[in-house]
């Protein structure tokens, strides 16, 4: 695991500020809200997020998104700020287990 990128995402949470991520092989940035990290059932470690803007394959609409931390290849902590969501589920059973989550 990526000590600095943990770091730096665990204050981004704690501060709830919003973060422009760029990902291995993807074209153009993403603009998250970083809800957590955990692993899955699959022993892969994600960034669980709220993503508002940028590449997707969700037909570019908001919503949720575990991406996989070590295909983070860039980071930038934004001014703008969030608000957790009332529907994210720190107990979802998709989550095996949390590095940290707000």
């Amino acid at each position: 695991m990526n000590l600095e990128l943990t770091q730096q995402l665990f204050l981004a949470s704690e501060e709830k500020r919003a973060c422009r991520i760029i990902l291995k092989a993807e074209p153009i940035s993403r603009t998250v809200c970083p809800y957590g990290i955990c692993t899955t059932s699959k022993n892969q470690i994600m960034l669980v997020c709220w993503q508002t803007a940028g590449f997707t394959k969700a037909g570019g609409k908001e919503g949720y998104r575990n991406l996989q931390l070590d295909k983070i290849i860039e980071l930038e902590m934004l001014e703008l700020t969030f608000h957790k969501r009332d529907d994210f589920n720190a107990d979802d059973g998709q989550y095996k287990e949390w590095v940290y989550h707000i």
